[in-house]
């Protein structure tokens, strides 16, 4: 049996299953870079290797930032 990921507040998304999940649960995330938020927290609908797609439109590229739930 798979256990379930949980998304919890304060949590960094890594991996590609924390994304998966952030977005199957329209979870509000917020981009952060060298301690600073980027962005306003916002909800992801897409992903890949290199960059994040967030529902606001903007595209934020994954290795130079870090996400947080």
């Amino acid at each position: 049996m798979q256990e379930k990921i949980k998304l919890i507040a304060g949590q960094k998304l890594i991996t590609n299953k924390d994304f998966e999940v952030a977005i199957a649960q329209k979870t509000t995330i917020t981009a952060m870079q060298n301690g600073m938020q980027i962005r306003p927290a916002s909800t992801i609908i897409g992903y890949n290797d290199d960059s994040i797609r967030m529902s606001d439109g903007s595209i934020i590229h994954r290795a130079a930032n870090s996400f947080f739930v």
